[in-house]
Parts: C-alpha cells; sequence; structure tokens
C-alpha cells in the first residue's frame, strides 16, 4: 500500500462511517483504530445502535478519512481517503477485549462507552480506497490482505 496512503491511516483518528439499512444511508463520525499493516480499521458500537443492525444486515460499508485537523497553514492541501471494506462484528471475546484496550489506549475518551455491557467492536475489512490527492488528483489504491 502506498506509504502517504498507510500514513493518513495510522495518523488519524476520525473517519464517518456509512452504512445503509433498505436504501438509507446512516452516517456516523467514529474513532477508530488501524493495523500495523492497514488492512483494517477497528471501532467501538454498542449492540442498539442502528449502525450496528445495519452491519449485521449489510456488511458493505464506507468510511471517510481527511486530514484537515492537521492542515495549519492555508497553502496545504487537505487530503481524504475513501474505504471501501466488509464489515463485521468481532465475536471472539479474546480478541475483541484485546482490540477495546488498544482502542482505549489510542482514545481513552472511549472508556466509557468501553465499559458499557452491550459495546461491540467493529472490524472493518479494507478492499479498496481512493485516495484523494487533491480536488482534481484521485488515485484509487488496493488494500493488500
Amino acid at each position: 500500500m502506498q506509504a502517504t496512503v498507510m500514513k493518513i491511516l495510522l495518523d488519524n483518528n476520525l473517519c464517518v462511517l456509512c452504512t445503509c439499512s433498505n436504501d438509507i444511508p446512516d452516517a456516523s463520525l467514529m474513532l477508530y483504530i488501524c493495523d500495523d499493516k492497514c488492512t483494517k480499521m477497528h471501532m467501538l458500537t454498542l449492540k442498539e445502535t442502528s449502525k450496528y443492525q445495519n452491519i449485521v444486515s449489510n456488511p458493505n460499508v464506507s468510511l471517510l478519512i481527511d486530514t484537515r485537523d492537521n492542515i495549519h497553514d492555508q497553502t496545504t492541501q487537505t487530503k481524504a481517503l475513501t474505504i471501501h471494506g466488509d464489515a463485521s462484528i468481532v465475536d471472539d471475546n479474546d480478541t475483541s477485549r484485546k482490540l477495546i484496550d488498544q482502542l482505549i489506549k489510542k482514545h481513552d475518551k472511549l472508556s466509557n462507552l468501553a465499559s458499557n455491557d452491550s459495546v461491540r467492536v467493529i472490524e472493518v475489512l479494507i478492499k479498496n480506497i481512493l485516495f484523494l490527492e487533491n480536488v482534481d488528483k484521485a488515485y484509487n489504491v488496493i488494500a493488500q490482505t
């Protein structure tokens, strides 16, 4: 995977997760972590949410990550990633606990959510990425598994 794309995935914290049910899209602002190879992303949700139900019924998701928060002057262009992937809910308790701990370590704001009995880990297997380097430059990146 392209180094610039990996850097954006690893350096950022927020994404917009888009799910869909019955042709009705739903977008959620999420804190995330990414594995070292940038093939998987993980987030927390509660079992009662629409995003949880949407993922269970339709695993196709889209995510948006941009670099707006890292721009400190007007000359630097925002870069963005539009990610398409397959989402699932992590069922294995040990794996889920490890991922929750990693998420809390990176995002202490998630501590309260993580302590809820109905918290679940969303795993997104990245299939492809559209890297928008500028408004007129876009590149497709195929994720390596």
